[in-house]
């Protein structure tokens, strides 16, 4: 799995189980910006790259840069304007992977038969990753002979997991 190998991973992968994962970067979506993300004027990138002066990097709360999120949006955090704003320019890309390889990082591009068993899940109402961009996955990992499922949760958003209960879908 040559993309798996730029994530540190140090023997085969037994199986993905994808949860509304960001794929298919070639898809115009990802250029789009998004108008139903609420974004402040007047943020500044001086304020914005704050982020990076970070140490240590935060684990816990806040946002991360596809939009998972612990509660309301708080641009008065570095971390939370710039994620937020990245999404909502459609610049978020950029900001993830500046290079632009994206056969090194998209399943979509390196799909293959011995691709690792793959099951996805993708909330019907996601409004930060599009339901399709995973339907095209499934899709295409059926193509290739991929063993995969797919499960769409009806009224679901972006990061439903965050939020599931024992029992729930």
């Amino acid at each position: 799995y040559p993309f798996l190998k730029g994530f540190g991973i140090p023997r085969p992968v037994a199986g993905i189980y994808d949860m509304y994962g960001p794929c298919n970067f070639s898809d115009r979506f990802w250029t789009t910006k998004l108008p139903h993300l609420k974004v402040p004027v007047g943020l500044t990138e001086s304020f914005m790259n704050k982020v990076f002066e970070e140490h240590p990097v935060p684990i816990t709360g806040g946002v991360s840069l596809e939009g998972q999120s612990t509660g309301p949006p708080d641009f008065n955090d570095p971390r939370q304007a710039y994620a937020l704003t990245r999404l909502a320019n459609g610049t978020i890309l950029d900001a993830i992977f500046p290079s632009k390889d994206w056969d090194m990082v998209d399943p979509v591009r390196n799909i293959s038969s011995c691709f690792p068993p793959t099951f996805i899940a993708h909330g019907i109402e996601d409004s930060k990753v599009p339901i399709g961009l995973s339907r095209e996955l499934f899709r295409r990992l059926k193509d290739h002979g991929v063993h995969c499922d797919m499960r769409e949760i009806p009224v679901e958003d972006h990061t439903f997991a965050a939020k599931m209960q024992v029992g729930s879908q």
